[in-house]
């Protein structure tokens, strides 16, 4: 099925357009071109993780369409506005669900048209368990829930490092460590852009390299302009830090470490003002929601950082990456139909669907898989205009490997006494029927990670079954 290019503008033409600077092409631009014509046929591969800080409520994202669970559930939350029942269209899937239907938030138009093109996938239902087990087994205590359920730091630990709270590696860190010796230098196999604070990228022998959404690579403070006032000071830091002639051999080993990171941050920077004019995001202000979807949409600036990023790949020396972008405001105990439906949503759907016509332009469609993330799910039970920290949610996937179009994992029965529901303090929430492993694990192997590694990063995988879900 041909991609729908018309939301953002981006084609072709559109992409070829940012190798362009003003006065003809750089050399550093020339030769990107060159070295990325010469390689189309590689196998190069990037993971682009997109956390939804918070705690994305999955039960506003991917509604219930059939009759009996979305009245359950708009008498669970009367405080919550839901669209109308009649404005829901069901999402198609191969999998059987036992009568029951989801739809996407009618807010997420682009990412319903990219499920509906095979290309995404809805992964629901998964949360951090320490094993499977029953609500019977919960409630008996003879299974135990995972550390301080509910918590927005062990919840965090629980999808990115599978430790608890200040585990220090992540999982995308740790994969690239098994896959680093694909890459002719590892400086930039690890990448976030934008505001982080997260161990997902950090591996034991990989580190992360920061940019700015604005395509800006993130140098040591004070190499550059002004420091207290002082014009020349930038230069005096600059001539102490990469001194050769210290006295002591740890003195010349940070020197060596910091000419590393300068020489690192100068190479991301001329690959990025190689790349300026690249995919740029649309300013037809007569485009729906424009200010919030695009003039506004930190996101989207973001995921045109990793877009330039993996256009740059092979003057950056790398075949296997992974990304990180953290998208906040998802921690929606109150006002969460505005927040959502009249923010989060619009700049989510417009950001995954700019990324996803954006690669395809590149050729890299197959090659490039975003995935999103977040602590856990909501309460079933507003707490007036919002929710409170639940258990169980759902994830999207999305990439032209990506065997979308439907849902891995069951919908849940929202009988609030089923065996879909646990009570836990008196809160309401889902029971995960997927683990976060067996999800994080496929993502994973995606990108090269053998079956026989995968559990030393994932140390509860093999007391599941599958340890591997059929989305990739």
């Amino acid at each position: 099925m041909s991609i729908d290019l018309s939301a953002t503008g981006i084609n072709r033409r559109h992409f070829l357009g940012g190798a362009a600077l003003a006065g003809g092409f750089s050399p550093l631009a020339l030769q990107m071109a060159a070295s990325n014509a010469s390689a189309a046929g590689n196998d190069y591969k990037a993971l682009v993780c997109l956390y939804l800080d918070g705690g994305l409520d999955h039960l506003h994202a991917i509604l219930p369409s059939d009759p009996t669970n979305y009245e359950a559930l708009r008498a669970l939350r009367p405080g919550i506005s839901l669209p109308n029942r009649a404005n829901l269209r069901s999402l198609a899937t191969r999998s059987s669900q036992g009568g029951r239907t989801a739809a996407l938030h009618p807010m997420l138009p682009r990412m319903r048209q990219i499920y509906d093109q095979g290309k995404m996938a809805i992964v629901y239902g998964h949360g951090g368990m320490n094993a499977p087990a029953t609500k019977n087994e919960y409630a008996n205590f003879t299974a135990r829930l995972p550390s301080a359920a509910g918590s927005h730091n062990n919840g965090d630990a629980q999808i990115h490092t599978f430790g608890d709270d200040g585990t220090r590696y992540g999982w995308g860190g740790l994969a690239m460590d098994v896959l680093g010796s694909m890459n002719q230098d590892n400086l930039f196999a690890s990448m976030g852009v934008g505001p982080l604070n997260n161990s997902f990228s950090t591996g034991r022998t990989i580190d992360l390299i920061k940019a700015d959404i604005n395509g800006q690579a993130s140098n040591i403070a004070g190499l550059s302009g002004p420091v207290f006032g002082s014009t020349v000071a930038a230069a005096e830091l600059n001539a102490l830090m990469q001194r050769q002639n210290l006295p002591t051999a740890m003195g010349q080993d940070y020197a060596q470490v910091n000419r590393r990171i300068m020489e690192s941050y100068r190479q991301l920077n001329d690959a990025f003002n190689a790349t300026r004019n690249l995919a740029p995001l649309p300013t037809n202000t007569s485009l729906p929601n424009f200010r919030t979807a695009w003039a506004e949409n930190d996101i989207a600036a973001a995921l045109r950082t990793v877009a330039r990023c993996i256009s740059a790949r092979n003057v950056l020396r790398v075949n296997r990456q992974v990304f990180f972008i953290n998208m906040r405001n998802f921690d929606t105990h109150g006002n969460q139909v505005a927040d959502l439906d009249g923010r989060n949503f619009i700049r989510m759907d417009a950001a995954i669907g700019y990324f996803y016509d954006t690669m395809a332009a590149m050729g890299l469609g197959n090659n490039v898989t975003l995935f999103t993330t977040s602590e856990f799910g909501r309460s079933i039970r507003s707490n007036g205009s919002g929710t409170d920290h639940g258990w169980g949610g759902a994830s999207f996937v999305v990439g032209g490997a990506v065997k979308g179009g439907d849902i891995y994992g069951s919908l849940m029965d929202m009988a609030i006494n089923g065996n879909d529901i646990l009570n836990i303090g008196n809160s309401p929430v889902a029971i995960p029927t997927v683990s976060n492993q067996q999800y994080c694990a496929t993502l994973a192997s995606w990108l090269g990670v053998p079956d026989s590694v995968l559990p030393e990063i994932f140390p509860n995988l093999n007391r599941f079954s599958p340890t591997k879900l059929a989305f990739l």
